[in-house]
């Protein structure tokens, strides 16, 4: 089973110079490890018109939250992963959605 916070924690590392050149911002964020039974990891992405979240616990549970920063509007996506490829297609999924603030 893949370790979904640290996934996202070297998608985060691995992706930084190319975020950064995109104008988009990422900042990354972990839940302490005391013992609890369930460990997380979210990131944020955003751009000066949207921010994207994604909120993974190792269980493989995912939150998506896309906002536009003009409207307010702030729609959440729940998602299972499974391999890490669902966690990239989702993180891919929120680049996009942030980066096409700039069109």
């Amino acid at each position: 089973m893949t370790d979904f916070p640290q996934a996202l924690a070297a998608w985060c590392t691995d992706e930084a110079a190319g975020l950064r050149a995109a104008s988009i911002g990422c900042e990354l964020g972990m839940s302490p490890d005391d013992g609890r039974s369930k460990s997380s990891a979210w990131a944020t992405l955003s751009t000066d018109a949207r921010i994207a979240t994604i909120t993974v616990w190792d269980t493989g549970e995912a939150e998506l939250d896309h906002a536009d920063v003009g409207s307010g509007q702030v729609r959440p996506v729940h998602r299972d992963l499974r391999r890490r490829e669902d966690l990239v297609n989702a993180l891919a999924e929120l680049v996009q959605w942030v980066r096409s603030s700039a069109s």
